[in-house]
């Protein structure tokens, strides 16, 4: 079973500019129903019902907007026992995600309990439905990684993406599990691909989109780290197990940890994939039977706000998506994305806002941004 969650909410959301920026980015934004992704992230966590924690890894900058939201979540679900099982962990800086679960592995480890933690971790900005879809998945996930699995999602694609890692499935994972069909060994991890190779991984039926989201024994985790990344591996070795934890409006915050620092310093920037999962041995997925979106560029985002907002007026226009902090007037124009937000404004062709961040870093060089 799982007994702990990690959820990774470091991220500074580029693709979302202009309203993610540094000051608040991707995972705090709202999405529907007045829900932010990191919020939706934490109700799919608690939905768990874990024994264990829910540690939540951002940015030192962020850590009061993390507590605000975990405090808005439990009060609006009525239920103030979720700020008891959240630890807010403040990383000294971004380096990807196999040191931020490095770092979390350590920590539940010198926990003592009487097993190593099995961990459910996921990203705090996707867009994951039904719930009870998930749970059902994250609970065979979960017991595959207890048997000493590295652990993935894979989502079966619904159009030739050239935008997301892939998963190409070998043969059926079985096990005890009753629903074991749906899981599968890993034959190979395949990076984003160009136009034509995505079509023939859709025409295939054994390739699938690489989710991001993954379950493993911290004890396991951390002997692959060794094993297939050792730079990043002994960057930790004098880290911990000493920690401070405050207590914040109800909620844990780690306010310091033995050694993180040196440890960030040494510590390669290097996500789980290129550090374990492409090279483990013992990598396992579990065909999604949830919805799945990563939400990365604003023609996704568009996909969930199909009316123009009460600050808009369209006029002969057609298929445009409008987010803006003062009114806008579309006039004959067709298929745009507008974005106004914090001063700044990105309007852009549907079909091309995945170039946002190559903007932003031409805005960035140019002291706009």
């Amino acid at each position: 079973m799982i007994t702990d969650v990690l959820i990774l909410a470091g991220g500074s959301g580029e693709r979302l500019w202009p309203v993610s920026d540094a000051k608040r980015p991707k995972q705090f934004m709202i999405l529907t129903d007045g829900e932010s992704f990191l919020q939706a992230a934490i109700r799919r966590a608690v939905a768990l019902d874990i024994p264990g924690d829910i540690c939540i890894v951002t940015r030192k900058d962020w850590t009061t907007l993390v507590l605000a939201d975990v405090i808005s979540l439990a009060a609006r679900l009525g239920r103030p026992a979720i700020l008891n099982k959240v630890l807010v962990m403040s990383e000294p800086c971004g380096k990807n995600t196999a040191p931020a679960i490095a770092w979390t592995a350590k920590y539940l480890l010198s926990l003592n309990r009487a097993d190593s933690p099995n961990i459910l971790m996921m990203a705090s900005d996707h867009i994951i439905k039904p719930l009870d879809a998930f749970i059902a998945d994250a609970r065979t996930a979960g017991a595959h990684a207890d048997r000493g699995n590295l652990v993935s999602f894979a989502i079966p694609p619904t159009f030739p993406s050239t935008g997301y890692g892939y998963i190409k499935t070998g043969e059926a994972f079985h096990s005890t599990l009753e629903d074991a069909s749906a899981s599968f060994r890993i034959d190979t991890f395949k990076e984003k691909p160009d136009a034509a190779t995505a079509r023939a991984y859709l025409e295939d039926g054994h390739y699938y989109w690489n989710s991001g989201i993954y379950a493993f024994r911290a004890d396991f985790y951390l002997f692959e780290l060794e094993r297939l990344c050792p730079e990043a591996f002994a960057a930790f070795a004098n880290a911990g197990p000493g920690c401070m934890i405050e207590t914040v409006d109800g909620i844990r915050v780690m306010t310091s940890y033995d050694g993180l620092d040196a440890a960030y310093e040494r510590s390669p920037s290097i996500s789980i994939d290129y550090a374990i999962s492409e090279k483990c041995a013992r990598s396992v997925t579990v065909r999604a039977s949830f919805l799945w979106d990563d939400v990365g560029t604003w023609d996704s985002l568009a996909k969930y706000r199909d009316d123009l907002p009460a600050g808009a007026v369209s006029v002969n226009s057609r298929n445009c998506f409008v987010d803006s902090d003062i009114p806008v007037a579309l006039c004959g124009v067709d298929d745009l994305v507008v974005v106004i937000k914090n001063g700044k404004a990105l309007v852009a062709r549907k079909g091309d806002t995945g170039l946002v961040k190559d903007a932003l870093a031409q805005m960035k060089e140019k002291g706009l941004a």
